[in-house]
């Protein structure tokens, strides 16, 4: 993997951080794995690649994106499931930026009023009916 994206110039997902040298995330994932007896071989292989990733190129950290990869195949899920749980993490910081810049911040946002002008609202059924 390293050799590859040495060849192609790539990005490898799950390493680099723009502000840390250390991702503080995966600090916490990666001891509480080790604690309660999950990290197997997704860490195992992870920090491999870290290793090995900065002996050819320079060093990168474990981003929480590859943090939450190794741990979750540790956990037995399939790798398609991990985008959910990007998905989730992304939503809540997403939502959390919005409305600390609500709240905080003039916002950066373009606001426009919107009034719904679509059918009414229509009666689902309960459990049960058709």
């Amino acid at each position: 993997m390293a050799r590859r994206a040495i060849s192609r110039v790539a990005r490898l997902p799950g390493l680099g951080h723009r502000t840390h040298d250390e991702d503080p995330r995966t600090i916490v994932l990666f001891a509480l794995a080790r604690e309660h007896g999950l990290a197997g071989d997704g860490v195992t292989l992870i920090e491999t690649l870290r290793e090995e990733v900065g002996r050819r190129i320079r060093p990168l950290p474990i981003n929480v994106d590859g943090a939450l990869a190794a741990v979750l195949l540790d956990l037995g899920f399939e790798p398609v499931a991990a985008r959910f749980f990007f998905l989730v993490g992304r939503v809540a910081g997403l939502t959390a930026q919005v409305s600390e810049e609500m709240h905080r911040e003039r916002p950066m946002r373009i606001t426009v009023p919107v009034a719904y002008d679509g059918p009414p609202a229509r009666r689902l059924p309960a459990n049960g009916e058709d």
